[in-house]
Parts: C-alpha cells; sequence; structure tokens
C-alpha cells in the first residue's frame, strides 16, 4: 500500500468551473487519502488493460535515454525512474526509493536507507553500490543540466555504508537544500547499465530505459510517434493503478491540445508546462475536460538579464526595461487575463517566506524614460533611437525560450521597449543554439524564460537564474547578492532558509536582476470521460508519481 502524509493545504485541490471560469474546492485530505487507498486496491483489479494516454509537446523526441529529454524529467513523472526520496502533492519531501534518513547535524552528509525488495526492470536488485554510482555519475554529467551542476559543485563522494545504506558526503553545508530540492529531481540509475557509458546523452543502447520505476518501457513507435510503457507488477511499493500509459509526442501545443478536446489523450504529460490563460478560456468550452488548477510556486514567465554585457550589467538599465513593460498588456495577451501583475522580489506569493512588504511592478514610461536620461541614453542623431552614453549604436537582442508563449512575450516586451526608444528585437535560436547561449556561452542581454517550482524551493529562492556561483547557471557576481546566496544554501533549518529567502527577494526588488513577468496558479487540462482521481502538485499539475496509484478507469 502507498502511503503519504498530506497536510490540509497540501490536500486540497482546486479546479476550475467550466461554466464560470472560476475556481473551487474539490476535494480536502481526507477524500485525497481515500482515494490513494481505493487507487491502490484498485491496481490489483485492472485486469481489462486500462491505458492512460498522454501528450507530451517539444520540437523533437529523440533516443529512448534516461540523459535525454524528456526521460530525463523521470524523476518528477516517476514513471521509469524513481528517486530517492520524492515531493509531496505540496513539495514536501517523502519517502521513494529510500525509506528514511538522517542529515548529519554539520549539514555535511544525508545517510539514506533503501527499502528491502526495490529491482531493476530486467530484474536485478537495486543496490546500494547502484545509488552511490548514480550519484558518482551524476557529478560527471554535462553541466548545463541542473542536477549535474549541483552535485558537481557540491557533492564531495557517496559512501556505501552497508547493503542497503548510503551515504551522500558534501564539501558544504548543504545537505538539508539538497534534500529538500535536488534528491526529489535525482533518479537513481543502474551500475550495470550505465558503468562503462563515457557519453550517457549519446548512448542508445537497448537497456538504456531500464530503472526501478512504476512503469517498464516497452517501445517506440517512430511512426505514430508514440512511446509506450507497461505497470511493473513487481514494484516494490505495489503495482500502480494504470496498467499501460502510452506517451504521446506532438510538435505544438495547438495540436497536442486538439488531440486532448478530441478524447485522443487523457492529459498533458510535460515538465513544468502548464496551460497559459489564454489556451484556457477555449478549453473550458470542450466537452469532457476541466482545467485542474494548483497553486504555482513556479514563476510561468520571466525576463532574467544577463551581466556580462553592457548595458544590461548597470542597475538604472535594467529598472527603466521594468518600468517600461506593460505588465496589464502582457497579462492579457499572453493569460488571457488569468493571473496577477507580479510584485518586484520576483518569487511567487505561493513560496514559503514570500515578503509580503514588497511593492508590486509598475507600469511607468515616464519613469523609464527618465531612468534612462538621467543615465546619459539619448537620442543624439534624431532616429528616435537612444545611443549609448558614449555616443556608440545600442541594438538589443531578447532572447526567448522557443515555446510560442515565450516568443510572443519577447515580442510585447520589444515593442514596449522600442516606445521609449531602444533598439531591441527579437532573437531566434533553435533550441540547441538556445541551450548553448544561456548555459554554456551565458552571452545574452535578456532572456525570456520561466522558473520551476523545485528551483523556486531550493536553497537559493531561483537566484540560479541570475547568479554567478558553483551549482548556478546565472552571470551577476555583485558580491552582495552571491553573499546572501551562499548564507542560503547552507541553511540548517527552515527559519533560517525563510530569512535568506526574504534577503533574496529584497535584492532583486532593488537591483532588478530578473523580473517576474506573470504571477498565478498553473492550470492543466485533462479528460474526465476515462479517468478519475488525479493527485495535483503544487505547479506540477496531475501527471505526477502519486496519480498512477490514486487514478481509477471511469
Amino acid at each position: 500500500m502507498i502511503e503519504i502524509g498530506i497536510t490540509l493545504r497540501s490536500g486540497i485541490r482546486r479546479i476550475l468551473n467550466l461554466n464560470r471560469f472560476r475556481r473551487e474546492t474539490l476535494l480536502a485530505c481526507g477524500l485525497v487519502l481515500l482515494l490513494f487507498l481505493i487507487g491502490t486496491m484498485a491496481a490489483s483489479a485492472t485486469e481489462n488493460g486500462n491505458v492512460l494516454r498522454l501528450g507530451l509537446q517539444s520540437d523533437k523526441f529523440t533516443q529512448m535515454n534516461a540523459f535525454v529529454l524528456p526521460w530525463g524529467n523521470g524523476a518528477v513523472f516517476g514513471m521509469t525512474h524513481i528517486p530517492l526520496a520524492t515531493f509531496k502533492p505540496d513539495l514536501d519531501t517523502a519517502p521513494c526509493l529510500a525509506e528514511k534518513w538522517e542529515v548529519s547535524s554539520d549539514g555535511k552528509s544525508i545517510t539514506f536507507h533503501l527499502v528491502k525488495n526495490a529491482t531493476w526492470h530486467d530484474g536485478k536488485p537495486v543496490t546500494a553500490e547502484d545509488v552511490a554510482f548514480s550519484f558518482e555519475y551524476w557529478k560527471k554529467i554535462d553541466k548545463s543540466d541542473a542536477r549535474g551542476n549541483w552535485y558537481g559543485s557540491y557533492l564531495d563522494h557517496a559512501k556505501v555504508i552497508d547493503n542497503n545504506s548510503v551515504e551522500l558526503v558534501f564539501n558544504e553545508s548543504v545537505a538539508a537544500v539538497t534534500l529538500a530540492s535536488q534528491i526529489p529531481i535525482t533518479y537513481v540509475i543502474p551500475q550495470h547499465v550505465w558503468k562503462g557509458v563515457e557519453k550517457p546523452k549519446e548512448y542508445n543502447g537497448a537497456d538504456a530505459l531500464i530503472g526501478c520505476g512504476p512503469f517498464i518501457f516497452e517501445k517506440f513507435d517512430n511512426d505514430a510517434q508514440i512511446a509506450y510503457l507497461k505497470a511493473n507488477p513487481n514494484y516494490f511499493a505495489g503495482k500502480p493503478a494504470v496498467d499501460a500509459i502510452e506517451w504521446h509526442y506532438y510538435r505544438s501545443l495547438d495540436t497536442l491540445l486538439l488531440a486532448l478536446e478530441k478524447g485522443e489523450i487523457d492529459a498533458k504529460a510535460d515538465y513544468y508546462q502548464p496551460v497559459s490563460g489564454i489556451y484556457a478560456a477555449d478549453l473550458v468550452k470542450a466537452d469532457n475536460v476541466d482545467l485542474i488548477i494548483v497553486p504555482d510556486i513556479g514563476v510561468p514567465l520571466h525576463l532574467v538579464f544577463g551581466f556580462k554585457q553592457y548595458p544590461t550589467n548597470t542597475t538604472s538599465f535594467r529598472q527603466a526595461v521594468s518600468y517600461a513593460i506593460d505588465y496589464q498588456a502582457l497579462l492579457e495577451m499572453i493569460a488571457a487575463g488569468y493571473g496577477e501583475i507580479p510584485g518586484k522580489g520576483y518569487n511567487s506569493p505561493a513560496l514559503p517566506g514570500f515578503d509580503t512588504d514588497l511593492p508590486k511592478l509598475e507600469y511607468n514610461t515616464t519613469k523609464a524614460k527618465d531612468l534612462l536620461n538621467s543615465s546619459g541614453f539619448i537620442d543624439k542623431d534624431g532616429d528616435g533611437l537612444r545611443e549609448s552614453p558614449d555616443g556608440s549604436k545600442l541594438r538589443i537582442p531578447i532572447t526567448p525560450d522557443t515555446k510560442p508563449q515565450y516568443v510572443r512575450a519577447a515580442e510585447v516586451i520589444s515593442q514596449n521597449l522600442r516606445k521609449i526608444g531602444l533598439d531591441v528585437y527579437v532573437e531566434s535560436l533553435s533550441s540547441d543554439a538556445l541551450k548553448k547561449k544561456l548555459w554554456t556561452d551565458r552571452d545574452y542581454y535578456m532572456a525570456v524564460r520561466y522558473s520551476t517550482p523545485y528551483a523556486n524551493l531550493a536553497g537559493d529562492t531561483a537566484a540560479e537564474y541570475y547568479v554567478d556561483l558553483p551549482g548556478m547557471f546565472g552571470t551577476c557576481k555583485d558580491a552582495k547578492i552571491t553573499g546572501i546566496v551562499n548564507e542560503a544554501i547552507r541553511s540548517k533549518d527552515i527559519d533560517a532558509l525563510s530569512k535568506s529567502r526574504r534577503a533574496i527577494q529584497e535584492y532583486a526588488a532593488e537591483e532588478q536582476p530578473i523580473i517576474a513577468l506573470i504571477w498565478g496558479d498553473a492550470i492543466y487540462p485533462v479528460r474526465t470521460d476515462r479517468w478519475v482521481g488525479w493527485t495535483p502538485m503544487y505547479g506540477y499539475g496531475p501527471v505526477n508519481y502519486w496519480s498512477w496509484f490514486s487514478l481509477k478507469p471511469k
């Protein structure tokens, strides 16, 4: 039997009323717990081959490999691979492959005790050696991967204690933060598969998706663009309530949502990609579709500045950009008005430690122009566009993520900035070129993307997107913020972390290295005619590890 402890706050699911487009409380925690019991008991009774059909939108679905997207996000979904500890629906931490653990008093190590009956999909037992190998392997992964970046920076070594116990030893006091944010997204891999693989993202062996999770990879139909998975009858926590999963791949979000409306898929399974309000406004009209709403600790749309480039490395310029953005227009165009204008501190009100004293962002072109004028950004040749203080031409790219909502947001921001005399254009890059620019070279001026719930829960409170420190991806080296973040990631309890979180938000409000463009709960559409009993997770929605055991065929 699968058990989960759920607080009253996390045990409430909110669903959008189809006729009035409003949120209502659906179930309190007692009913959610009952669904877990019913769903788990139903797992042994699903003899009729109940298939859950999920949709993924991406520009490519490459080889079946645990280190290649979308499989690389497997720890959150908990399909073929699982972590030692997983996120609960409220993003607290729950046992998974490890049944318990202890954090050392100095915050430099965690000892995990594994469940006794876990096996890999090929029948071999999961051992402490597998776990130790996994974390040593993660240290060597491409640093563009957040997990590889973190463990490569802070994990000293992994030590086997006995057949069922492993100790992770860190070079800094980061154990508590690692447990809260990194462990739940880090899945364990079989040593006998990966030991000799030096380039994991290029490996395409038939065993590349062997895990110990609740589902076993069967095949990928390249013509139909569908991955097939079946329930693991030997899963240590019990067979899932879902007999099989079909994961359908779509090249566009519009095509995916049309398939959902037509009943070809049951839900959208894509790592932290809730639908925007503009899509939700149409989905509420569809038959047999519900919109599940969950509190979002992440930020679905943001603008982050590069500090390697002038003038985005100057505070007054970033502040001017902040005042030049029409946040209400963005909210209407991108989210159909669903959501709210964010605060200057960046982080969502759903985040524990949110600073309620910080002001909201303000659209004020007069203030934007005054800041630029006083900083020497003047139109000196009368062409309507401002030059740099030294008289040189100023032309600045905005680099958005490849998905349509980010491109559209970048276009709106570009138009806003041109209205105050800045020569700004939207840069179009392939996904590979974008990854290189943002994560490897880090030579962007302004980038439009998002921050995930896990990144905001991390000790750096999403500062990883703009701070240049080990394990992070930003370019800001300001000693003030690096000092605050270094203190935050060494927090040993929630009180210390909350204090640091407030300091990080205050810095973001003052210096504006990153700007949240929209706040709002996360919206996820699901079909209601084939399955009931979804267990939504904050930010990430209904498609997650817990739903595999709470779902029931209708």
